[in-house]
């Protein structure tokens, strides 16, 4: 199977390892909601404060990332045709990253423990540095590049700066060092980890998977092509000029380039779904199709942060994390999880016995129908929260965050029947 229409191959590394990072993934998944249930007292107001700092992390770190870190090893490899570099730093890498996870979110959670920020920061950044040199080392043999890998390659930077960025900060609150606002800077790694680490490895991986998923021909990836060069520029002005005060012009100026950027992305990837021969979406797409509406959204407020203060609006903040975190990052990873995880299983363990024996069918190795129910409950348990944040409603967010609680359970579940299929 080629790279047109698989996300499997002979340049696949072994399963246990992708395997292995989408567990500890979805597990992760479910801790955050449950976090959010049992929090949903705390999340109010700043959004700089220990409780939410705490399930940002588990949301970033334990489920968007490590998703992206398996996907990424099994996908480098088939959309570059090259095989990865070691699996042994793959393995290594977990173990050490998953230390980082636990350590920084127990600290953030129980923010006057003895604990340091900085062994837990020195952690994830040793593990994403190892990340870094293997798919580095992976892409230096690739002999056809593709804009995708662009985008990868862009990401692995962008990666790298924001584990600075939070090693730095982590540094800061353990022995304050920094002269501008602690904030700011917090906002410079909230910036860089969002756009330039996940919406780019997001970007980056649509162009190929949402073509396959959705058997579209015929268009240009132009609009694609210019949106990687203007998120990237911008995103190396905002990184400049936020070590400056009062750098009001420019900030507006770089933070429009990457909103630009983000509608270019936006456009090209409506033109891929508008020259779609299967027009019915499945549950994974339909995810997918909510998931990008709201990145949308989320773009369009993010570009209105940019001429009113927005940290005068209460939960406003807030509300644009949901959107961002539960929204768009966590909707489009259960969305394609619906669609990578079974043909994954099915390949690694019954392409070979085609012919010879019963094999499963890939829509019969999960509930879809508990699928559709996960569906409706995340958008019931999205919205009902974004309202009683905006109308600061406890016991409406109470019933909100249980409602998500409850989708991430079927989710999990549905994964862990895929698994044992």
């Amino acid at each position: 199977m080629n790279t047109v229409n698989s996300v499997a191959s002979v340049y696949s590394p072994p399963f246990r390892i992708v395997a292995k990072y989408f567990i500890a993934a979805i597990v992760s998944f479910v801790v955050l909601n449950l976090m959010l249930t049992l929090s949903y007292k705390d999340i109010s107001g700043h959004h700089f404060q220990p409780k939410i700092l705490s399930i940002t992390h588990i949301a970033t770190l334990g489920f968007i990332t490590m998703i992206i870190f398996g996907a990424m090893f099994q996908l480098v490899p088939v959309v570059l045709e090259v095989k990865l570099f070691s699996t042994v730093l793959a393995e290594i890498q977990f173990w050490i990253f998953s230390a980082g996870v636990i350590l920084l979110v127990y600290k953030f959670w129980n923010f006057g423990s003895e604990l340091s920020f900085t062994l837990p920061a020195i952690l994830l950044n040793a593990a994403m540095l190892i990340f870094s040199i293997n798919i580095i080392a992976s892409m230096i043999k690739v002999k056809k590049w593709n804009l995708t890998g662009t985008y990868l390659a862009s990401s692995i930077f962008w990666m790298l700066t924001t584990a600075v960025a939070g090693l730095l900060l982590s540094i800061n609150l353990d022995t304050p060092f920094i002269k501008i606002s602690h904030l700011q800077y917090l906002k410079l790694h909230a910036i860089t980890a969002f756009v330039g680490w996940v919406a780019m490895v997001v970007m980056g991986v649509s162009y190929k998977l949402i073509p396959m998923f959705t058997l579209s021909h015929d268009y240009k990836l132009n609009l694609a092509k210019w949106a990687v060069i203007l998120i990237n520029i911008g995103l190396l002005g905002v990184n400049w000029i936020m070590h400056y005060p009062d750098t009001k012009f420019y900030n507006t100026l770089f933070g429009s380039l990457i909103f630009i950027g983000m509608l270019l992305y936006l456009i090209q990837i409506y033109i891929i779904f508008n020259k779609r021969i299967r027009k019915k979406l499945d549950i994974g797409l339909k995810f997918t199709a909510v998931a990008l509406i709201i990145l949308t959204i989320t773009a369009l407020l993010n570009f209105s942060f940019l001429f009113f203060n927005y940290e005068n609006v209460i939960n406003l903040t807030l509300v644009y994390g949901i959107l961002f975190l539960i929204g768009f990052a966590s909707m489009l990873i259960v969305g394609q999880m619906y669609k990578i995880v079974p043909f994954l299983v099915w390949y690694h363990k019954y392409s070979s016995k085609v012919g010879i024996e019963k094999v499963p069918m890939l829509k019969d190795m999960f509930n879809e129908t508990f699928a559709e129910y996960q569906f409706y409950l995340m958008i019931s348990g999205l919205i009902i929260s974004i309202i009683a944040l905006s109308f600061q409603m406890q016991i409406l967010l109470l019933i909100g965050f249980s409602i998500l609680f409850i989708s991430s359970i079927i989710f999990s579940l549905n994964m862990m029947k895929i698994f044992r299929s």
